[in-house]
């Protein structure tokens, strides 16, 4: 699995976002030098001391543009002094919270983001302060404005008075200068609000750092934490304190490890818990391609981890290749399954299929069979062009359509993702199954037939629509519940899953299962790590009442609750049974039998 390094896993906090900010506003806004604000000369002479200071820069062209000389008599007006000082704020940086709070998973990563944050804070005071200085300067020249129409309207002559023109005009100056004043006035308060809310932001996110790093310090002083051993090594003895009592952990610590699939997915949902922290994690090894692995700081062994040997609860299935692996699930029911024929090498490996004259009008599904999610799936429309879909160096699983599908009302095809929830406990020997009351369907967006070998109508993969409202479905629940809960039974009982002793182990994952208008419903196949949205990314439609639902079950605590999980059984493996190791799938596979694999549906 390739692994991205460190710095290319979080670019939030790369720093060179907030230098970019910085560097913009260095080249906008150097602070301008002081003018006096006497007479009309101030004007012309802070435009030169703003040019000097590189302020003016980012407004260049409108400066040098022909509507408004350098020099013209206009330029030493207040009112257009004004006006540029609105220009220059257009050129001048936003106040934008670039860099946000994010969860830390490491030491240096906290470091990192701290450093970012702080650096973030200085540009925002370094360029709210040039704001407001050019709002005050704005303002200053609306006084200027006011004091100069004042100063007409005071001189206007008893000649002048009487001239009605006249007097209009200054009282429209006045009335003009004055409403540019409080407008300025207005902007300058408004543009301190801003300045403060911002600041105050960057001083928010800060502190969320300086917390995280504090209680990353706290949790790394924790004394009763062990380091992980191997399984055939005996585990480290606790700490004891100065009475010989065993320590106890101040809270329960997990620990992304990068491993992908869900396990920082699974560390949020426990980290909103109160009494659940993160244990910051460490480089491990590289290995020979240069895919860098982590582990929990000093190796210790935590709560949960995505790297299940230094955690407590394994997040992956021991033996989960009998769930997972095309060629062997159906091996563990058959009977569930359409008739099911596997090509190896550009060969048929069971009985080949019928004749073309002899199998009807249905589809043909080619899978490779060590793929998910719909990829490398091929439709024909018959038999014998199988073997052509293949490459010589894969195994495949092929498989006609089933037969008269329940379809959508408007006539597009769809299938069933139905969740399910697999717990071995410490002992080794006992698994509870769970299954989800709620669950999708994925629709085709196409109407259905079965001349229309296109992908799009064939092969449904996407999460179309919640499943509650579908009218088949208080019908088809509790047949998909007994259908998976039978191959879970003869996967433990056959020994295929294998407990983890000292260890819990659980997996989310979906089984696709197809309707037909008879109501019988088809397994096709599981999906050991199947999509699952966060509110964040879904608000209207996501899985988090799920997955807190199931991680209460795998690791319960005060007030939660299970949710829409609904327990399908306990099983326990058969002590007269094989090892896994002894129970070959190449042996069931010559004889030709009856397998579903997530073709029709999928």
């Amino acid at each position: 699995q390739q692994r991205p390094a460190r710095r290319a896993h979080r670019p939030r906090c790369d720093c060179r976002r907030v230098a970019g900010m910085r560097g913009h506003q260095a080249a906008a806004m150097a602070p301008p030098m002081r003018a006096p604000l006497q007479g009309g000369s101030a004007v012309s002479s802070l435009t030169r001391s703003f040019e000097h200071a590189g302020c003016l820069r980012p407004v260049a062209g409108a400066m040098n543009s022909p509507d408004i000389p350098r020099e013209s008599p206009m330029a030493e007006d207040p009112a257009d002094a004004f006006d540029r000082c609105s220009a220059l704020l257009r050129g001048v940086p936003q106040m934008d919270v670039l860099v946000r709070f994010e969860r830390s998973w490491s030491i240096q990563d906290a470091l990192d983001q701290h450093a970012a944050l702080a650096e973030q804070r200085e540009v925002l005071v370094e360029i709210g302060r040039n704001r407001l200085r050019v709002r005050h300067t704005q303002l200053s020249f609306a006084e200027l404005e006011v004091e100069d129409s004042l100063e007409v309207a005071r001189k206007v002559t008893p000649i002048e008075a009487a001239d009605a023109q006249k007097v209009l005009s200054v009282a429209s100056r006045v009335r003009s200068t004055m409403r540019d004043l409080r407008l300025a006035a207005r902007l300058k308060m408004m543009e301190e609000e801003m300045v403060n809310t911002n600041v105050d932001i960057a001083d928010k996110e800060i502190e969320k750092s300086r917390l995280e790093m504090a209680s990353m310090k706290e949790v790394i002083d924790d004394k009763a934490l062990i380091v992980a051993a191997d399984d055939t090594v005996p585990a480290p003895a606790v700490p004891c304190d100065t009475n010989g009592q065993p320590l106890a952990q101040k809270y329960h610590y997990c620990t992304n490890c990068k491993v992908g699939g869900h396990g920082q997915r699974f560390c949020q949902y426990f980290l909103e818990r109160p009494d659940w922290r993160v244990y910051p994690s460490q480089k491990w090894f590289a290995d020979e391609k240069g895919n860098e692995y982590y582990c929990p700081l000093g190796k210790k062994l935590v709560d949960f981890a995505d790297e299940s040997h230094f955690s407590r609860i394994a997040m992956y299935l021991k033996g989960r290749a009998c769930l997972e692996e095309k060629t062997k699930v159906y091996e563990l029911a058959p009977e569930l399954m359409p008739f099911t024929y596997i090509i190896d090498k550009g060969t048929w490996r069971t009985v080949p299929p019928p004749p073309d004259e002899e199998v009807g009008n249905l589809p043909w599904f080619v899978k490779e069979a060590d793929r998910n999610w719909g990829t490398s799936v091929h439709v024909c429309a018959k038999p014998s062009d199988c073997i052509g879909l293949t490459k010589p160096d894969a195994v495949y699983v092929v498989q006609q359509h089933v037969k008269d599908p329940l379809l959508m009302d408007d006539g597009r095809k769809c299938h069933i993702k139905f969740y399910v929830l697999l717990v071995g406990h410490e002992d080794g020997e006992r698994w509870h199954l769970y299954t989800y009351q709620d669950g999708y369907l994925s629709i085709s967006p196409n109407k259905w037939t079965p001349e229309d070998l296109s992908k799009d109508t064939q092969v449904t993969i996407i999460r179309s629509e919640r499943i509650t409202d579908w009218k088949p479905w208080p019908d088809a629940y509790p047949k998909c519940k007994a259908g998976v809960a039978k191959i879970i039974r003869k996967a433990v009982g056959d020994g295929k899953l294998e407990g983890r002793p000292g260890k819990r182990q659980f997996e989310i994952f979906s089984a696709d299962f197809m309707v037909d208008t008879h109501g019988d419903v088809w397994f096709f196949e599981f999906n050991m790590s199947p999509v699952l949205k966060d509110p964040q990314d879904a608000p209207k439609v996501n899985d988090a009442d799920m997955i807190r639902g199931a991680l209460a079950i795998v690791a319960p605590y005060q007030g939660g609750s299970q949710g829409l999980w609904d327990f399908a059984g306990e099983y326990v493996r058969d002590p007269s049974s094989a090892p896994p190791s002894a129970v070959g799938g190449e042996a069931a596979g010559e004889a030709g039998v009856a397998g579903g694999i997530s073709l029709g549906a999928c």
